[in-house]
């Protein structure tokens, strides 16, 4: 029994009603169609977009022709039913995928099997074969070899199966082919093909791999030669000593190879490790491959230096200064430097005192681990290091000067420890005052809420702990900073450094982090100091750092920053545009800032006084946790604690306090 109706579905709905159509078999005058449902995209508010759907029903006047032939697809071939007499033959609708040729024509879009399907042939699109391509990669050293595959599937086409029917619609079906996989015995013979013979891998490729769409495999892995070792010279009286060769011998730092330290008598200045051969390697194709030929260089002495018998080391004959010309070491037994310090002389290291008659220049460093440092001419772009005293005749410009070694770190270590203790004192006695009134706020949201209104600054004091733990970077490079560094990492308790669960576990765990901080505070309190002061003619753009008196004796020190231990004095000049820090003691100065109101700060840590003849405004000065800025230029300044307060004097009038 013929359908009478028929859905249909489609993007638009001239597309669902020819769905509809193929579907019933008939003619759109035949027809009568209901719209069920109208299209629509995906937009705003929509979760998906909607087909059109249609319903077509025949016409009572045009009731389901019953004399149509049929047309079906089987097995991929056509199966042909004719009409009665008087019947209309089937119709076959296609796309453009195939190709229709009937009575030897080419149709397009559909054909009337008017005369059945002997004239009918539908060409489908060629067949894709699978394929399966390999090839064996050598690198250029010849010790590695890979396999490297792809395999490509293939396609089949054919007619999908149909029921019979009076307007069918070929449907066009592709079926993939696997390509071909390589087997273990196939890769055998590709690594013999290919000449491999040492190094092969066939244990380690597995059938799964191989199966892979594409891959890669090391097939072969060569014995690479393993390189000998030219002979070197290491000059250990160096610190952080290079390791030169003959080649390299003229490619230093001309700063630190040909630097200037002192050594006592029979310090090993140099060793020599002698050549090693290398070994022979194989190839994946069996051949030998052969090390590169190894070199050898000789340690060179001159006056002041013996090689060993043997001649792996040279040893110091005398105390003094080592130094390396023309890949010859000399040591000279009295160190004092006739010119300049610059590029030419290096480095300069000593275990005493160091005289430089001239100049200390640009990226020179001159460091003395216990005696002082007298520099007759001026200091530029450099940096002078010494557990003793620095004298400075002229000018410091653009340069870095530390006297005191570890003592001013000390005070540092120390200021920041006291200031972090009177914050903890804070805010254990803030958040034990607010607990008791709010229980339902837990102790973590109430500490953090406190160091944000009020502490604020103690986190970063915390985190601040840790530049004393681990020196810098550039500290480290420097051997006298570096054993610095280590001392003040030794006063501090490890429970010092860890503050991560400190403001989540309660109260008692602040307590008990805040006694830590106090004994760090007594032990760091009984190690003693040097008194180590410096002494400069003027100072620009620099920065000194003093565990005992820092003195400019010219005309003034500007945009400059130093930190000292006893008191500062610029008696004679100007103090503009820095930053002076002192421990406990006295700061001098003839005149503090500038007219044009150039910051200036000047700071006590525990106690003191400040004097000057002349401020000018912009200049902040501190006493312990107070401060007073200057907004005008005023005279006759003096500053001190009185009774706990901080009190500013113009002359005789007191003005703050």
């Amino acid at each position: 029994m013929s359908k009478k109706q028929a859905l249909g579905t489609g993007n638009t709905i001239e597309a669902a009603i020819e769905a509809a159509l193929l579907e019933l078999g008939a003619t759109r005058d035949q027809v009568d169609v209901e719209i069920l449902a109208q299209p629509s995209r995906k937009g705003f508010l929509r979760l998906k977009s909607q087909p059109a759907q249609v319903r077509v029903s025949w016409k009572e006047q045009a009731s389901p022709p019953k004399t149509a032939g049929t047309v079906a697809v089987v097995n991929g071939e056509f199966k042909y039913e004719p009409p009665p007499p008087g019947g209309a033959p089937p119709t076959i609708q296609f796309d453009s995928e195939v190709k229709v040729l009937y009575r030897g024509e080419q149709v397009f879009k559909e054909v009337l099997l008017s005369e059945g399907v002997e004239p009918l042939e539908v060409i489908l699109p060629d067949d894709i074969k699978p394929q399966l391509t390999y090839d064996v990669v050598v690198d250029p050293s010849k010790t590695k070899a890979q396999l490297v595959w792809k395999r490509t599937p293939g396609v089949v086409h054919a007619l999908a199966d149909q029921a019979p029917r009076s307007r069918l619609q070929l449907h066009l079906i592709r079926k993939e082919v696997p390509a071909p996989v390589l087997s273990l015995d196939e890769v055998k013979e590709i690594a013999l093909a290919a000449g491999l013979t040492h190094g092969l891998r066939f244990s380690e490729l597995t059938p799964e791999a191989l199966s892979a769409v594409q891959g890669v495999f090391d097939l072969a892995v060569g014995t690479p030669a393993v390189p000998g070792r030219d002979a070197s010279i290491k000059y250990v009286f160096q610190d952080d000593p290079p390791e030169v060769d003959l080649e390299e011998a003229i490619r230093v730092d001309h700063y630190e190879l040909h630097g200037t330290a002192g050594v006592p008598e029979g310090a090993i200045l140099a060793v020599k490790t002698p050549a090693e051969p290398g070994v022979p390697g194989m190839d994946v194709f069996g051949q030998t491959i052969n090390p590169a030929p190894v070199k050898d260089v000789d340690i060179k002495v001159g006056e002041g230096v013996v090689l060993s018998d043997d001649g792996l080391q040279a040893v110091a004959a005398v105390s003094g200064l080592p130094s390396l010309q023309g890949g010859v070491i000399r040591v000279k037994e009295v160190f004092e430097l006739p010119g300049d310090a610059d590029v030419s002389t290096g480095n300069i290291t000593m275990p005493g005192d160091i005289i430089v008659r001239g100049n200390v220049l640009e990226n020179v460093k001159v460091q003395s681990h216990s005696g002082s440092i007298v520099v007759h001419g001026l200091v530029s772009g450099a940096t002078l290091r010494t557990r003793g005293s620095i004298t400075v005749v002229r000018n410091v410009v653009r340069s870095q000067l530390y006297a005191g070694g570890a003592s001013v770190a000390r005070m540092q270590l120390l200021n920041l420890l006291e200031t972090i203790s009177g914050q903890l004192e804070g805010l254990i006695a803030a958040a034990e005052s607010i607990a008791a009134q709010a229980e339902n706020i837990s102790f973590e949201n109430l500490v953090r809420h406190l160091v944000e209104l009020k502490f604020s600054d103690l986190p970063k004091n915390l985190k601040e702990l840790t530049r004393f733990e681990k020196p810098s970077e550039e500290d480290t490079k420097e051997e006298l900073a570096a054993e610095e560094g280590d001392f003040l990492a030794a006063l501090l308790d490890d429970a010092l450094l860890t503050v991560d669960p400190l403001f989540t576990d309660g109260i008692a765990e602040l307590r008990e982090y805040h006694k830590t901080v106090l004994r760090n505070i007594a032990s760091i309190q009984n190690v003693g100091v040097y008194q180590s002061d410096v002494r400069v003619g003027y100072l620009q753009n620099s920065r000194v750092e003093a565990s005992g008196t820092v003195t400019v004796t010219g005309q003034g020190c500007f945009y400059s920053t130093v930190l000292a231990g006893a008191g500062f004095s610029v008696g004679n000049g100007v103090f503009r545009g820095g930053k002076v820090t002192v421990e406990s003691g006295t700061v001098q100065a003839r005149e503090l800032g500038g007219p044009a109101g150039i910051s200036t700060t000047v700071r006590l840590l525990k106690g003191g006084q400040i004097t000057a003849s002349l401020v000018h405004p912009n200049v902040t000065i501190c006493i312990g946790t107070q401060s007073y800025k200057f907004d005008e230029t005023t005279p006759q300044v003096k500053a001190f604690l009185h009774e706990g307060l901080l009190t500013v004097y113009c002359g005789s009038i007191k003005i703050h306090g």
